[in-house]
């Protein structure tokens, strides 16, 4: 079985919610799964329902706990990630990696010295926003305000690069998008985002953000919710292999990555039922643009990424 490394999934919130073991459950992702691919790298986000937002330090915390406690019990199988070395070790252990994310800056709460708890928990990568306005920034559904990074938000991004932390740029407006390119000096992210030529959804990116994040190094997460893939809102592999070769022509193999967002999407591609299957798309992505482009894509791109800001 191949291996793969994922940019994004809402896996433990979704368990965690449901009563339900990492191990094996009933979502998109589980370690039963998983195992069955050659030391996969998963990032595990923590998002919080808008409903949590008040008491948002709180519940991340206990997502976080969670998180811990599913890594342990199952220790025989997976590894918790801080550093490139760590992803390495599992490597050579055959173990699954698990990246730990923060998915929405509300997490937060407005507090520059909680990026280094966080931090301290083994959060290496965080996205600023969701959909929504919060202390750090606008966020998609706030395009219209055209509002960007706050000074809280830049300090914020400052702080995640002096610490080794992968910024995310996912959900951002685009004015905070522009924000963070003129601010970074590493590579970021956009870990489960596609192209906006292909599917005009406005969490996808125009052709500008794919080339800017390519520019400075870093890769876009193909994602597989299927009205982010097509404007009929429904999608195969077909959709999928449309926006790698858009992405393809305007960035090139080496800033393309996965970011399913699988157990944070209610529907999924006809043919990718769950993390199992992605090894169809990997072959037919193989088949169209070559074994070394299918190889970044599925791993080597994000694997970089890891290595160079951790």
């Amino acid at each position: 079985m191949r291996s793969y490394a994922d940019g994004h999934c809402d896996t433990i919130v979704k368990i965690y919610e449901r009563n339900q073991e990492l191990f094996c459950n009933d979502g998109h992702i589980d370690i039963q799964r998983l195992k069955d691919f050659d030391a996969p790298l998963q990032f595990f986000a923590i998002w919080l329902d808008p409903k949590y937002y008040p008491i948002s330090m709180h519940q991340t915390m206990k997502y976080i706990e969670f998180y811990y406690h599913q890594i342990q019990k199952n220790s025989e199988f997976i590894g918790h990630v801080n550093s490139y070395s760590d992803l390495l070790e599992n490597i050579k252990n055959k173990k699954i990696s698990g990246l730990l994310t923060i998915e929405g800056g509300e997490a937060l709460e407005g507090e520059i010295s909680a990026i280094h708890t966080y931090y301290r928990l083994g959060v290496r990568s965080m996205t600023l926003t969701w959909n929504h306005r919060n202390q750090l920034a606008d966020g998609v559904a706030e395009e219209d305000s055209r509002g960007g990074l706050t000074i809280f938000g830049r300090q914020v991004v400052e702080e995640m690069e002096k610490l080794g932390m992968i910024v995310d740029v996912s959900h951002l407006s685009e004015m905070g998008f522009w924000d963070v390119t003129e601010i970074t000096k590493k590579p970021f992210i956009a870990s489960h985002s596609n192209a906006r030529a292909i599917c005009d959804a406005p969490r996808n990116l125009r052709d500008e953000q794919l080339q800017a994040i390519a520019e400075k190094g870093g890769v876009v997460g193909l994602n597989l919710f299927p009205p982010f893939l097509a404007k009929n809102k429904q999608a195969d592999l077909a959709d999928i292999l449309r926006h790698i070769y858009h992405m393809l022509s305007v960035i090139g193999e080496d800033y393309i990555a996965l970011g399913s967002d699988f157990d944070g999407i209610d529907s999924v591609p006809k043919e990718i039922r769950n993390v199992k299957e992605l090894e169809g798309l990997f072959d037919r992505v193989e088949e169209e643009f070559g074994s070394k482009t299918a190889e970044k894509i599925f791993s080597k791109n994000l694997l970089r990424i890891v290595n160079q800001v951790l």
